[in-house]
């Protein structure tokens, strides 16, 4: 007779548990869960709310009341993971803790490896950078750069992140600030944990789903701007290439003559060695981009991240529980769920227990992220 008290309920609680201690990008980005959004399904959209800003007015006679009302912005649900698995009576008898080791536990990592690396595909949303492509960050002076890159876009000192690779991890580890427990002042615990812990301002984490980024091979040619670009303008023609070169969605540059770091945001194929209506942001800067200015495309590269947890949004949209499941259950918890349903596969004739999330991530505020190159 199975264990009375591996219900779906304590099972969803516990997977859950597990879900939010596994979490590394997806623990650092704005959460949310919706719950006007039951029945939704890989594919739709919904819209979340994005946190309130407010501009500081300089007080003379009178107030100016702004409007606290936050605004929203429309997201797509692109990832319904599961993890699905048979269990014998004798499983069903385990305690929770058992129970969890040897199935919850790496169920819950392999959703939760799911879910970094979807948060974290969103890197070709954002347009700013600092480092160079190829070579992990591996002193003070990268680091202090990208601190430069987080102040000049106004990002809040608090909250600050950075998530690296394995490889950046392995090269910040050399730098005797970070290691140095008498420098930090953490009396050692990022040494002894193998953890970064926070350093000028940014708290360092690893995450082994940080993406590369291979460039389109228009990068490797000669591109200029065809046509001048008119200021406010997201689109632009290219030239340069002698046939079907590429630009990747994702693909970051910058123009000659003209400030500012810029991230193109379609895939595009040249015909002739031209491109036509190639789609970039930020929009260009007042005098925009002149005519036959060089386009410098960034090589491939690690896409390590760093900002504010406003730059990134996930929402987590309710699963109903299916009709057919007589045991189900749905768990909620600081904007994170998981579903759990019993079912029973009639082929095998054996128990099955699924867990699944439903999820959508989207760049909401691009101005508070940067990439950090390797």
């Amino acid at each position: 007779m199975s264990n009375t008290f591996l219900t779906p309920s304590v099972i969803a609680r516990e997977a859950l548990l597990r879900l939010q201690n596994n979490l590394v990008a997806a623990g650092l980005v704005h959460r949310g869960h919706a719950t006007e959004f039951t029945g939704k399904k890989v594919g739709d959209t919904i819209s979340i709310r994005k946190p309130a800003s407010f501009v500081a007015n300089e007080f003379s006679t009178s107030i100016s009341v702004q409007n606290a009302t936050e605004s929203s912005v429309s997201l797509q649900l692109e990832k319904h993971f599961d993890v699905s698995f048979e269990v014998t009576s004798k499983e069903l008898t385990l305690s929770i803790v058992k129970f969890s080791e040897q199935l919850i536990a790496p169920s819950m990592e392999a959703i939760a490896q799911g879910i970094d690396a979807y948060a974290l595909s969103k890197y070709v949303q954002i347009p700013y950078w600092t480092g160079s492509a190829g070579d992990p960050p591996d002193s003070i002076a990268d680091l202090a750069a990208l601190g430069k890159v987080l102040d000049q876009n106004k990002v809040p000192m608090a909250g600050r992140f950075g998530i690296v690779d394995p490889t950046a991890k392995a090269d910040l580890l050399t730098i005797e600030a970070v290691h140095r427990a008498d420098a930090r002042g953490d009396e050692g615990t990022a040494l002894r944990d193998a953890s970064m812990g926070k350093v000028l301002g940014v708290d360092l984490h690893m995450d082994q789903n940080v993406h590369s980024h291979t460039a389109g091979t228009l990068q490797a040619g000669s591109p200029l701007v065809n046509g001048v670009v008119a200021a406010g303008a997201t689109t632009m023609n290219i030239d340069g290439g002698s046939g079907t070169e590429t630009i990747k969605e994702g693909d970051l540059f910058t123009v000659a003559g003209a400030s500012g770091q810029y991230v193109f945001t379609a895939d595009k194929t040249a015909s002739g060695g031209a491109i036509t209506g190639a789609t970039f942001y930020p929009a260009a800067p007042a005098g925009g981009f002149a005519n036959d200015a060089a386009i410098t495309i960034i090589a491939s590269h690690k896409a390590n991240l760093a900002g504010h947890k406003n730059a990134i949004a996930l929402a987590v949209a309710p699963l109903v529980k299916p009709m057919g499941a007589k045991q189900a259950e749905y768990i909620v918890d600081r904007g994170m769920a998981v579903r759990v349903v019993y079912d029973y596969n009639s082929t095998t004739k054996k128990d099955v227990i699924s867990l699944d999330i439903l999820v959508g991530a989207k760049v909401i505020h691009p101005e508070l992220a940067c990439r950090v190159l390797g």
